[in-house]
């Protein structure tokens, strides 16, 4: 029971994660990395760090679509 738990932990981990670095990446029109977060499951490292680094361009998006 406690191997479900932590499965399941880890997958919505990973999916948070990747839909939110994917919807940067889309915003961005990056598309190289929009593939790169959709193919490779890592745990959401690649996509925390790709977040951590546009950090100010996702602020702005957000409140782009904010006022829209």
């Amino acid at each position: 029971m406690m191997i479900l738990i932590l499965i399941l932990l880890i997958v919505v981990w990973e999916a948070y994660w990747t839909y939110k670095a994917c919807w940067l990446a889309a915003k961005q029109e990056q598309k190289k990395w929009f593939l790169f977060f959709l193919i490779f499951n890592l745990l959401g490292i690649p996509e925390i760090l790709f977040l951590w680094h546009n950090k100010r361009k996702s602020t702005e998006l957000i409140e782009n679509d904010r006022l829209n």
